[in-house]
């Protein structure tokens, strides 16, 4: 093309290494945002199921004191299914704990 001047190839391999000093710079960059939100999320995640595990805990300790309180000793086996329990199980025996008359009635088959 007339009048658009041609740079050599010095200008051209310092223009070369220049970009892609600047690639590196940004994909490093763009690499340690991407670490930095999943570090985050990783982060949020654990204190969610925390939380999650503290109130499951917090559930099954309430539910043992009410069952204690209602029938009495508990054995090691009920003990240990209430630790191992869902909260949804919680929850199911914690309803019926109101109007049960025995721990078979709060825990359905479950034997002692």
């Amino acid at each position: 093309m007339p009048g658009l001047a041609v740079p050599d190839a010095e200008e051209l391999t310092k223009g070369m290494e220049m970009l892609e000093t600047n690639i590196d710079r940004w994909e490093a960059q763009a690499i340690a945002r991407g670490m930095q939100q999943g570090m985050l999320q990783g982060v949020q995640q654990g204190i969610q199921k925390g939380i999650q595990q503290g109130m499951q805990q917090g559930e099954a300790l309430l539910l043992q004191r009410q069952l204690t309180r209602r029938f009495g000793e508990l054995s090691a086996a009920l003990l240990a299914k209430l630790s191992a329990a869902t909260p949804a199980q919680l929850e199911s025996w914690g309803d019926r704990v109101l109007d049960a008359t025995s721990l078979d009635e709060v825990f359905g088959d479950t034997r002692h």
